[in-house]
């Protein structure tokens, strides 16, 4: 129940307004560098819940699920199993992080150059925020390694994606690409490549060359972390098991 004032004027005060204006006030001076998760998570829920105390409601998020992060990738059932979440909670925490990997995409998803392994990292990345299941990615290139589009080609679960090849030499001649960057993650494991990786490079590079495009490079994400098909050495491997 909240307990009201009045102010001056006649407009409502809740008794937890004073304490929203402080945490609101503390942002603004320091952003949330120095919030504990769970305040980070009181914060988060003000979207959610326009007055009263969200203080207990963060705690019993986090203590539920174990981490700030763990909440936000937590299924729409599971968080509204939680006392105290309503649907709209829900769908407020489910928003944000697709909001932020459309905000990190959109940021990258105008034609840019991918000349170096930084750069590619840099635009792929995003694109593997808060992904809880594989996802391949295929980046088209001219001769100048500027980007001409990017494709989603699959997603499937968390362990795997099948990968149409087909689908892959079809977008990049769409575009007169002369080159392809491939991107892929592991969700759950580390960015060293299995032997489907592996093979699936293989014949894609394969088909790639047929039609005179070159495979420029393959990264695998896990986590905040990449591995580069080129600078790991499995890149001149593949080219040399096809050149055989």
């Amino acid at each position: 129940m909240i307990i009201s004032t009045v102010r001056k004027g006649g407009t409502a005060l809740g008794v937890h307004d004073d304490h929203r204006r402080r945490v609101y006030e503390r942002f603004l001076r320091e952003g949330l560098a120095g919030f504990e998760e769970h305040n980070a998570m009181e914060f988060l829920l003000f979207l959610a819940r326009p007055r009263g105390d969200t203080n207990p409601l963060a705690h019993a998020l986090i203590d539920r699920f174990g981490s700030l992060s763990a909440v936000l990738d937590a299924p729409i059932e599971e968080l509204e199993r939680v006392p105290g979440v309503g649907h709209s909670s829900a769908v407020v925490l489910k928003f944000i992080p697709q909001m932020c990997a459309y905000y990190l995409e959109n940021k990258t998803s105008h034609k840019v150059p991918l000349t170096s392994v930084e750069e590619a990292s840099a635009f792929f990345m995003p694109k593997f925020f808060a992904r809880t299941q594989e996802a391949f990615y295929m980046a088209a290139v001219d001769d100048r390694r500027v980007l001409l589009r990017c494709v989603l080609i699959s997603e499937g679960s968390a362990n795997a994606t099948a990968v149409s090849v087909a689908k892959v030499v079809s977008e990049a001649l769409k575009c007169g690409a002369t080159g392809v960057m491939l991107a892929h993650n592991h969700p759950r494991g580390i960015t060293l490549p299995s032997s489907s990786d592996m093979a699936v490079t293989r014949e894609i590079y394969r088909a790639l060359r047929l039609v005179n495009i070159q495979l420029v490079e393959h990264l695998i994400f896990a986590d905040n972390e990449f591995l580069s098909f080129v600078q790991s050495n499995y890149m001149d491997s593949i080219r040399q098991s096809v050149q055989d």
